[in-house]
């Protein structure tokens, strides 16, 4: 009987070339279609992530008489998140704590204790939601920071600081009438150059076209908002230096933004 022989044939080198290029342009398909997917996710995550801030601001003010958890500058900045100033009814006390901009101390802004020693922390306690998930800002020694968003600082600061007392402050949950809750935010993407303390802060009086602080663009050229309705969305911004994603020194910031009108109607109002 014959015995069947086995022979393996190799490829040759042009049929290895040819798979090779047959891999790189199925990948070159598939990348921007990845992409893609993944700016979606992080965006449903950023809104997930500030809808359940959203709530827990919510829950505070209804443990609370109405009241709304308190915000704050560099003024009121706590260094020490067990300052027993920062603790529940003292002077500093505060959504969050400390600063995430490692030029204020470079061991805030990557200590989780800034979070959970904030008074929102125990209506929320999940570390997570503070921080976009496409935010990739790192402190010291490439540790994430802790926080992208910040909250508006009109919403019950423990001082306006040097902003105009001609804009409104709301003290109250039943104070947001002008603009009114639909329209008012309350937690935003804070610029990744311009975030340090827990408040963003906009003053339509004194800076009518000048950024104090600048939203972030995590979302291809957009980021995300809270409104004090409950609602959050992502907002698309057009202004270049918004975009850039880089802090311009506040003397470079004066500019006819199409952006800062926008912002100024859902922030506060006039007296």
């Amino acid at each position: 009987m014959r015995a069947w022989q086995f022979r393996h044939k190799a490829f040759t080198l042009i049929e290895l070339l040819v798979v090779i290029a047959i891999i790189a342009i199925l990948a070159s398909l598939l990348m921007p279609v990845l992409g893609k997917a993944k700016q979606k996710a992080q965006g449903i995550g950023c809104l997930n992530n500030l809808k359940q801030l959203q709530i827990a601001w919510v829950l505070y003010s209804d443990d609370h008489e109405d009241k709304i958890v308190r915000t704050g500058g560099l003024q009121s900045l706590v260094t020490n998140p067990d300052d027993p100033a920062a603790q529940p009814g003292g002077p500093k006390a505060n959504w969050v704590l400390g600063s995430v901009n490692p030029n204020d101390g470079a061991a805030m802004s990557t200590n989780v204790k800034f979070i959970i020693n904030g008074l929102l922390y125990p209506y929320v306690q999940n570390l997570a939601v503070y921080k976009c998930p496409a935010d990739r800002k790192t402190g010291p020694g490439g540790a994430p920071t802790v926080r992208s968003v910040s909250m508006n600082g009109w919403m019950n600061p423990i001082s306006i600081e040097s902003f105009s007392p001609q804009n409104r402050v709301f003290r109250k949950r039943s104070d947001i009438v002008n603009p009114p809750p639909w329209k008012c935010w309350v937690l935003i993407d804070e610029n990744p150059g311009t975030i340090n303390d827990g408040w963003f802060m906009e003053d339509p009086v004194n800076y009518p076209n000048t950024w104090v602080d600048m939203p972030a663009c995590y979302h291809k050229s957009a980021g995300g908002m809270s409104f004090a309705d409950g609602h959050a969305e992502i907002k698309k911004w057009t202004d270049s230096k918004v975009l850039a994603q880089r802090f311009p020194t506040f003397t470079t910031r004066d500019m006819n933004s199409p952006d800062l009108p926008w912002l100024h109607e859902r922030t506060t109002s006039r007296k």
